[in-house]
């Protein structure tokens, strides 16, 4: 009997969570409807009584009247908001239909939903789904009223998708067509205009601009593109953009390296072109130079006396203590890896940076000798790794790096790349 009272502890230990977590799903959703969330508040119902109409003796007559009285009220509430809506008020009975919808969908795939509602049953989803695209339809013609292009093209499209599962909605595609077809063709033409303008207004031809210009006439190609081609917008896009590049004449030590590579990618901005050969026409002048020493492994020891007090049993019975005198030697070795990297920009002549990081890696055994006791505690032991070269290199080029990702100046450095 002993051996079975911790199964049993366990077991109704596992019956009363499982019963609590059940609690807590009903729970969720009684909160969620006193908050109005009624569609996640009927979602965590049925997710409770999923789990429970998995019994077969089921018995749900302590939630039955309190799940059908909060259905009947989310009804209620949406039937009521609908009814009360002023005609212009769309976006109300949308939200309210749309609503409703998902409940409905929810509940007519559970085979129990009739012992809660017939909400299915008189709100069939092909009526919802003429009422919701009805409503989308009267927002896109009061948009079209008011020469509002793209919210008349996107509500019509919405109606027209509302009720795709059951054929077309009125003219609703042809009418959202239509009006895409003007919005595209009225903002395509507001970024051509943005475009020419920045094109034409730098005398000082600067480059930050003209990626200004470039953007603004690809904008215009983008949101024409569904139609074909914007007049000249897409060769000016490539135009403006290759005039907005700004060059970096680069010189380094070692062009193929590793920390020369992640420093330029900071410095790729997305507009930016490096060169390494001589001869072009550069906008900045980057000069790298990285060095590294590497410290080989070096050794230390020191000896320690110790003693320990050990309680015995002698052959009487009696208990004794016998004093141990023994020694420590601890041995540690270390080595590291220095990273020295110069950066200096000549676009900005007081700027010279020097990044100075060490990696280091330790390790010490650990020895004891002499009268040492047999308790286990003694025994030969390392603690710490040492890195071999090619670790610490990476460590410390990692160190690098997060250096120059948290440096301020090297921000300054892509603030005046992006100015010019």
């Amino acid at each position: 009997m002993q051996k079975l009272k911790p199964v049993l502890t366990a077991l109704l230990f596992f019956g009363c969570a499982m019963l609590l977590a059940g609690c807590a799903s009903l729970s969720t959703s009684i909160s969620q409807f006193k908050d109005g969330n009624y569609v996640a508040s009927v979602q965590s119902t049925l997710v409770y009584l999923d789990d429970k109409y998995k019994k077969a003796d089921y018995d749900d007559s302590d939630e039955r009247n309190g799940i059908r009285e909060r259905l009947r009220i989310i009804e209620s509430s949406y039937a009521t908001t609908v009814q009360t809506a002023s005609g212009q008020e769309y976006d109300r009975k949308i939200a309210a239909y749309s609503d409703l919808l998902a409940i409905r969908t929810m509940l007519a795939s559970r085979p129990y939903y009739s012992k809660y509602t017939d909400l299915p049953d008189r709100y069939l989803e092909v009526g919802l789904r003429e009422n919701l695209a009805g409503q989308y339809y009267l927002k896109g013609r009061a948009a079209a009223a008011v020469k509002d292009d793209r919210m008349a093209a996107v509500s019509y499209a919405a109606a027209a998708d509302a009720y795709q599962k059951y054929g077309d909605y009125k003219d609703a595609r042809k009418l959202a067509d239509k009006y895409k077809y003007a919005a595209d063709s009225k903002d395509a033409a507001t970024y051509y205009q943005q475009g020419a303008e920045l094109a034409a207004n730098n005398p000082q031809r600067r480059k930050a601009l003209y990626r200004d210009a470039s953007l603004a006439f690809f904008n215009a190609y983008d949101v024409y593109r569904q139609h074909g081609a914007y007049k000249d917008a897409q060769p000016l896009s490539d135009k403006y953009r290759n005039m907005g590049t700004v060059v970096l004449q680069i010189s380094s030590n070692e062009p193929n390296g590793d920390i020369t590579r992640s420093v330029l990618a900071l410095f790729d901005l997305g507009f930016t072109r490096f060169q390494y050969q001589g001869g072009g026409t550069a906008d900045l002048g980057m000069y790298l130079n990285t060095s590294y020493i590497y410290q080989p492994p070096k050794y230390s020891q020191y000896v320690e006396a110790m003693s320990e007090n050990v309680e015995y049993k002698k052959p009487d019975g009696s208990i004794a203590v016998r004093t141990y005198r023994f020694n420590r030697k601890v041995v540690e070795e270390a080595n590291a890896m220095q990273v020295v990297l110069d950066l200096s920009v000549t676009r900005v002549p007081s700027l010279d940076l020097r990044y100075n990081e060490v990696a280091e890696s330790r390790r010490a055994t650990i020895s004891y000798y002499g009268d040492v006791p047999g308790t286990g505690r003694y025994g030969y032991r390392t603690e710490g790794y040492l890195m071999d070269r090619d670790q610490l290199w990476r460590a410390a080029q990692a160190q690098l790096i997060n250096r120059l990702n948290s440096d301020n100046r090297i921000r300054m450095i892509q603030d005046d790349i992006r100015n010019f």
